[in-house]
């Protein structure tokens, strides 16, 4: 599952923890994809079966099963990006996040056990286009990505709520949807696309919306409040080029409705 906080939210945000259920187990479609397994080190801390780390199409994914350990954090350090997620009442947790380099290292650590430190490398690193957003704060956003020739809400607009895991109605997939991040922890959403499936001169469109919010900002999301512009990381990879921006959400005053129109945030490259 992807990872998505127990923290309690504010009050203010309608609809927000219906959203963040449907956020939930997104499992991506490119699963047919070859995946590649990671050389790991310091696996003897688990016995056989227990820990499964892999990627495909740039996505990393690590499987672990614990007996006896729901409820307990485990984090993967993937350079100054930290994934923590809470095992299951089965024991089990599962942590996905996109990689940004051909060859990687992540550092899986879970308690009274010595860290696990894993080398994974993306063949398909320049294949596969990826948009990336990532942040830290204690909120929720969404992505939104308009293929070329696609039309906002109808065939060609991905977002977290619309994922297009069956390729069905867009020639790519969100298959990282993340939710608010916990405490000193990283949220993350990806939308990825093969780079053979993209037409020839398409241009892509994004916009992201602070679900957190609403369309009716109540405190601390609004004014001059702590949460009001919450920082974010777009990240991405075009034919194996990588490119960071830092940037910043609009502000909005508190308890003013927020038109439609303004809703979502252009993000200009």
């Amino acid at each position: 599952m992807y990872r998505v906080s127990n923290q309690k939210v504010p009050a203010g945000r309608s609809g927000l923890t219906l959203v963040a259920a449907l956020l939930t187990g997104i499992v991506s479609a490119g699963a047919a994809s070859a995946e590649t397994l990671a050389q790991c080190d310091n696996q003897s801390a688990f016995a056989a079966g227990q820990l499964r780390v892999s990627e495909s199409r740039g996505r990393l994914s690590v499987e672990v099963q614990r007996p006896q350990s729901a409820g307990r954090k485990i984090d993967v350090e993937y350079g100054d990006e930290v994934y923590s997620q809470k095992f299951g009442s089965d024991g089990r947790v599962r942590v996905a996040f996109s990689l940004t380099a051909p060859e990687n290292q992540v550092t899986i650590t879970t308690t009274e056990m010595l860290p696990v430190t894993c080398t994974v490398k993306v063949p398909e690193f320049a294949k596969v286009n990826r948009v990336i957003v990532r942040w830290h704060d204690p909120v929720q956003l969404n992505l939104y990505v308009l293929e070329p020739g696609g039309r906002p809400g109808e065939v060609g607009e991905v977002d977290g709520t619309r994922p297009n895991q069956d390729h069905k109605s867009g020639i790519g997939e969100m298959d990282i949807v993340g939710g608010v991040p916990v405490e000193e922890s990283t949220g993350e959403m990806a939308y990825s696309v093969d780079v053979a499936a993209i037409p020839e001169g398409g241009v892509f469109g994004y916009k992201l919306d602070y679900m957190s919010r609403g369309s009716m900002p109540e405190p601390p999301f609004c004014d001059d409040n702590p949460l009001a512009t919450p920082q974010f990381d777009f990240i991405t990879i075009t034919r194996g080029e990588v490119k960071t921006a830092k940037m910043g959400m609009n502000r909005a005053h508190c308890r003013e409705k927020i038109p439609d129109n303004r809703r979502l945030m252009q993000i200009r490259q």
